[in-house]
């Protein structure tokens, strides 16, 4: 992949403020904090500057983009200004999209996609946890959009998140939103902010090739640690007395039936590319009847997605290392904060916490610059961020993976807190979900 001197991508957010309070959303964590509306005369700037360069506009972050009251000039400005093969998409809760807007937006052809996030499709039941706060205009809103979105070339999708307590309702909504007549649903795993979602997690980021040798350590991982480090410590025990026994020529070398099994075993890793996180395997171990009924719910899903002829992304369950790729890099995208801050993608536009790999983990938001003080051509092409993309193309060349390492779970303080990896990179990228196809961004 060549280096381009301007993103084919740039995702705006036009505000972090929404009015929902989603508990899988980082929003709702994030109380008593500035609530920031993209600057009019900032957007146009950057419409004039750069989206006569670019291929694709996205405008959402972590706020609702209706509640920007000059949403639909946005929508206006963007037009005017991209070429007439490039897109626009946004993503909506879809509380706010109601038939007077829709009609204009199609009307006057001011969007290309349209996402709705959203969990259900009818009233809610108990495992509701956040998108169906306004269950009823959400859903009228969607079906007004879906009827009369008239253009062939206007794509509607819908998005939502699987954890434990919704996942099995899955395939009655595949068939809601078939019954729609959506182009897409988009199905995200869960990125989990807090520690009961952590509990609610239906993946585990052990990746396939790693998961595949633990499988055959089984119910025996603690015991074979056990019993490689009192071998090795009998070993080097050995060794260090070994000079101050008079009989030292006529000893006769031990078997180490547990080191040598524990070799085979990650020398076997090593070939794949991977470690063995051990730990990670016996807290999760149990979990895996559970991901295997969720990989059986996926295939009902895709059989009804089938019949209706709708596309369905399904996130990852186990993921693979070898497959392990940034969405913002392979895509050439770069995201642009409600206050003008240029940062490489979602996941850090914001501090925030996370648990993952059993562990708690806090990430500082991090920016390559602001565009109000510099272009974003220039932003994008200084060395830093330039550095930054050219790592992440070789990701597994270039950035360690936390997942199948034995550290990242055991409280080492580059997965808990350090603001770059272990080999030095930053920020941090060696336990994102989003490169793993777990966690989704829309793009």
């Amino acid at each position: 992949m060549e280096e381009t001197v301007h993103p084919k991508i740039i995702q705006v957010e036009p505000t972090n403020v929404c009015n929902f309070s989603c508990l899988m959303c980082l929003n709702t964590y994030r109380k008593n904090k500035p609530q920031i509306f993209f600057s009019d005369d900032l957007f146009l700037k950057l419409a004039k500057e750069n989206f006569s360069l670019i291929e694709r506009l996205v405008l959402y972050g972590l706020g609702e983009p209706l509640m920007h009251r000059n949403f639909i000039k946005f929508l206006i400005i963007s037009r005017k200004y991209l070429p007439e093969e490039s897109s626009i998409f946004f993503s909506t809760n879809g509380s706010l999209m109601d038939k007077k807007k829709t009609d204009y937006i199609i009307e006057n052809n001011l969007a290309d996609e349209i996402a709705f996030s959203c969990e259900a499709l009818d009233w809610p039941d108990s495992s509701s946890v956040g998108h169906s706060e306004q269950i009823t205009s959400v859903n009228s809103n969607l079906k007004y959009l879906a009827e009369h979105k008239r253009r062939e070339t206007l794509k509607l999708g819908v998005e939502t998140v699987v954890f434990e307590s919704n996942f099995r309702q899955l395939p009655k909504f595949v068939k809601q939103v078939g019954d729609l007549g959506a182009d897409y649903l988009s199905i995200s795993q869960i990125y989990p902010f807090n520690s009961v979602f952590a509990k609610q997690t239906l993946y585990t980021m052990i990746t396939k090739e790693a998961l595949s040798i633990l499988k055959e350590i089984g119910e025996g991982g603690w015991n074979l640690i056990l019993g490689y480090l009192q071998e090795r410590f009998a070993e080097k025990t050995q060794h260090t007395y070994k000079n101050m026994y008079k009989f030292k020529d006529n000893i006769v070398e031990k078997k180490r039936p547990k080191a040598d099994l524990y070799y085979k075993y990650f020398n076997r890793a090593k070939k794949e590319n991977v470690h063995l996180n051990i730990p990670l395997f016996m807290e999760e171990k149990n979990k895996l009847p559970l991901l295997k009924e969720l990989e059986e719910v996926f295939m009902e899903c895709i059989n009804i997605a089938n019949d209706y002829k709708l596309k369905l992304k399904l996130p990852e369950i186990v993921p693979s290392f070898k497959k392990r790729e940034c969405p913002y890099i392979s895509s050439e995208t770069t995201v642009i904060r409600s206050d003008g801050e240029v940062v490489p993608c979602f996941n850090y536009l914001y501090d925030h916490r996370s648990f993952l790999n059993q562990h708690e983990r806090y990430s500082q938001a991090f920016s390559y610059g602001n565009i109000k003080n510099a272009s974003l051509k220039d932003i994008w092409n200084t060395h830093s961020y330039k550095k930054h993309r050219a790592k992440l193309k070789k990701i597994n060349e270039k950035i360690p993976y936390c997942g199948d390492c034995a550290l990242s779970t055991n409280n080492c303080f580059y997965a808990t807190e350090g603001t770059s990896d272990c080999w030095g990179t930053e920020p941090f990228c060696s336990e994102c979900p989003y490169s793993l196809n777990l966690t989704k961004c829309l793009l």
